[in-house]
């Protein structure tokens, strides 16, 4: 069984910038509550949220990498 950090990991790498209810519609369809998206994009490592003009927009995070020198 797929893990909703998964689910929102997998959604958030193709729209960069998507908000807490984009993936709520996405996962469950519209007219249902975002708390539960919310919450587990708050608590997951891999998600960085960043504070757009209106919403709060998710971003994957990318490893960092090394600088040669």
């Amino acid at each position: 069984m797929t893990k909703l950090r998964e689910v929102i990991v997998y959604i958030v790498r193709r729209p960069a910038g998507i908000t807490d209810r984009q993936l709520t519609e996405a996962i469950y369809g519209s007219g249902q509550r975002h708390q539960q998206v919310n919450a587990e994009c708050r608590n997951c490592s891999e998600i960085e949220r960043r504070q757009g003009a209106v919403h709060i927009e998710n971003y994957v995070r990318e490893p960092a990498v090394a600088l040669a020198g």
